[in-house]
């Protein structure tokens, strides 16, 4: 065998190393790309899942206040003169509304994030939104029997004292003392915590 075809032999060799050196790095080179596409995805839907359920948190917070400022009423509702049972009524359903607006708006963007952590995580993160959901849920049709109250003139809750005083708890959150709904929502939000808190550290 000539020095020619040995050199050529040699080449070919060489070559054929380095396409396979080159793929080899090539293809570890993808999967870290991967690797680390998946991990900034995990990291931004934790992020913001986590967002929107703290300022699902504070509205609700907000919501539940016990404090009514007088302007929060309508307008030709303030003043010291009596009420009718209806004026009173719709006077309650305008500070409802206005406060569960930002509700509503942080349930939407909180549901949106849940989608996409579902599309990355499965199941287990919708069933732990489900219960902040039922939470929420709950609010809204304490608020619906509290209003219903007032247009009834409080005749309501006088046939059902123990569900008034109930209502009345779950709607205003004292803080100052025990409270079941807000129990509810701090474990529900603990309990997503929980499922989203791994994620962060897969970025």
């Amino acid at each position: 065998m000539s020095a020619t075809e040995i050199f050529s032999i040699i080449k070919d060799i060489c070559l054929a190393g380095a396409a396979a050196t080159t793929a080899y790095v090539a293809y570890t080179g993808l999967e870290k790309w991967q690797k680390e596409l998946r991990g900034k995805a995990n990291f931004e839907v934790a992020r913001e899942l986590i967002k929107s359920i703290y300022k699902l948190r504070d509205e609700l917070s907000y919501c539940r206040s016990p404090f009514i400022a007088a302007l929060e009423f309508p307008e030709s509702y303030r003043g010291t003169r009596q009420h009718t049972d209806e004026e009173n009524g719709q006077a309650y359903a305008h500070v409802y509304t206005n406060r569960w607006e930002p509700v509503g708006n942080a349930v939407q963007n909180f549901d949106t994030a849940v989608l996409e952590a579902e599309a990355l995580w499965g199941e287990a993160i919708k069933e732990k939104a489900a219960i902040l959901r039922q939470c929420v849920r709950s609010l809204q049709v304490d608020i619906e029997s509290f209003i219903d109250d007032k247009y009834s003139g409080g005749e309501n809750f006088k046939a059902e004292r123990e569900f008034g005083k109930k209502i009345r708890a779950n709607i205003w959150d004292m803080k100052t003392q025990e409270n079941e709904l807000t129990n509810r929502i701090n474990a529900a939000i603990e309990g997503l915590e929980k499922e989203i808190t791994p994620h962060f550290s897969r970025s």
